[in-house]
Formats: structure tokens, C-alpha cells, sequence
């Protein structure tokens, strides 16, 4: 019987949550490139 890996797809929010914490190193880099871009577009729009 062959497995096959479960594709997911989840919503990653500025906020965060634990089931990206229980994804471990991946889910944490996922949060920080999501929180990064939203800091990045709130200077732009203050900017305008």
C-alpha cells in the first residue's frame, strides 16, 4: 500500500497561531516572511 503525502493548505496570518508553531522550524519561517511583508506594507501606505 503506497502513502501518499497530505497536502494542506493553511492561511498564515500577522497574528500567527499554534498550529504553526507545531509545524516547527517551517511553520515559523512561513510566519516570519508573512509578519515582515505586512510591517513592509504598513510603512509604504504611512509613506503615502
Amino acid at each position: 500500500m503506497d502513502k501518499k503525502p497530505v497536502m494542506h493548505s493553511i492561511e498564515i496570518t500577522e497574528k500567527g497561531s499554534l498550529g504553526l508553531l507545531a509545524l516547527g522550524d517551517v511553520g515559523l519561517r512561513a510566519w516570519r516572511a508573512v509578519k515582515k511583508e505586512a510591517q513592509l506594507k504598513k510603512i509604504n501606505e504611512e509613506k503615502k
